[in-house]
């Protein structure tokens, strides 16, 4: 599946933290250079393409289908380790990366997503009724498991072109099966820590790859969905503790100052949904204009669920919110510099109460401006 060979990609997309050209409509098919690069033009025929080993550079987090191994290992009556998923979870942090969740891993850029296909041995079944069982066999037996990384990928020739192409993989098997829920959880674990280790030295190849290419190292860029409350970021002053301004109606949003607090409430997203809602995303379009007209200044904009469901989908619900406030402000046109989003779901209620009063209240975007340095 996976040549002897790095497999050489142009440009991943948000990995590789370098400039991508974008196609020009009225570029003219005989061009002898790449059109509108932010850097200097590359000419056609001396692409300088990287391994792909180096895509895993700056990887924050990623979706493994853990659960989908542990649901695998039920009807077989296979024991697996009983926190095997926190065990994965605490490795992945100890080494600056998060889990995602399937919903995240959807709205995260590049898709970053390991899949792990455990095989059993056949004499475990389940057998389907009238179908004869395989007995155990020690000198015939085996269990095997095959994990691919892939992530979202574009080529330096059309940028337009998206790819889901697998940058990592591994394989390993046993033929004693004395005890295949022991091995099997053992060996999750293990391909987590080779995947952090290639990571690892990806970053620092990455490294040594900018220098040779004559560039400056560049911090790498995030690509995880914003921040949550679970995973503490350092905190900046705000720039006003000034009651934060409430908007409810784009009106409301005319002549804004720099330094103004704002608390929007979730009318800007119909009822359990992500998407904005054409009634109210004019508000959002005022906000834009105000951060645009104020560079000097940085936004935290945090998204919060009320206390109804569980925390798993309130989560869920309110990074996804965030993500589409995200890309709302920079498709009309704000620098996506310019502001970081963290979700919270239910964990930090504005005011107690079970009740259609308190819930309205709690379901709220916040936006605060940031002291410029």
């Amino acid at each position: 599946m996976f040549p002897k060979r790095p497999l050489q990609v142009a440009i991943l997309c948000a990995m590789t933290g370098l400039a991508v050209p974008h196609a020009h409509a009225d570029a003219p098919k005989s061009a002898a250079l790449y059109p509108v690069c932010d850097t200097p033009a590359v000419p056609i025929g001396k692409e300088d393409y990287q391994p792909s080993s180096l895509a895993l550079h700056g990887l924050t987090a990623l979706y493994i289908n853990i659960d989908d191994v542990i649901s695998s290992a039920k009807p077989k009556n296979v024991k697996l380790q009983k926190d095997l998923k926190e065990a994965v979870q605490q490795r992945l942090s100890a080494a600056g990366m998060r889990l995602l969740s399937k919903e995240e891993m959807e709205t995260t850029a590049g898709q970053p997503e390991m899949s792990m296909f455990p095989s059993y041995p056949k004499h475990l079944g389940p057998f389907k009724p009238g179908e004869p069982r395989i007995e155990y066999n020690a000198a015939c037996c085996t269990a095997g498991i095959w994990t691919s990384f892939s992530q979202g990928a574009m080529t330096l020739r059309d940028p337009l072109l998206h790819h889901k192409l697998a940058t990592w993989g591994g394989g390993h098997n046993t033929t004693d099966c004395n005890n295949v829920g022991k091995w099997l959880s053992e060996v999750v674990l293990k391909t987590v820590d080779d995947f952090i280790t290639a990571k690892q030295k990806a970053d620092k190849d990455y490294q040594a790859w900018q220098k040779k290419q004559g560039q400056t190292p560049a911090k790498p860029k995030a690509d995880t969905p914003p921040a949550s409350a679970d995973k503490p970021t350092k905190d900046v002053a705000p720039a006003s503790t000034a009651k934060p301004v409430e908007l409810r109606e784009t009106n409301d949003a005319e002549a804004l100052a720099c330094d103004t607090a704002i608390l929007l409430y979730a009318e800007i997203f119909p009822t359990a949904a992500v998407d904005i809602s054409d009634a109210k995303g004019g508000i959002l379009g005022k906000i834009a204009d105000n951060m645009k007209a104020c560079p000097q200044y940085r936004y935290r904009i945090e998204t919060h669920a009320d206390q109804r469901s569980s925390h798993e989908y309130n989560d869920v619900l309110s990074a996804r919110r965030a993500v589409a406030i995200r890309n709302y402000l920079v498709d009309n046109g704000v620098d996506e510099e310019q502001f970081d989003l963290r979700f919270y779901g239910k964990r930090k209620p504005l005011v107690d109460g079970d009740n259609e009063t308190a819930w309205a209240a709690n379901r709220r975007v916040m936006i605060t401006p940031i002291k410029p340095k």
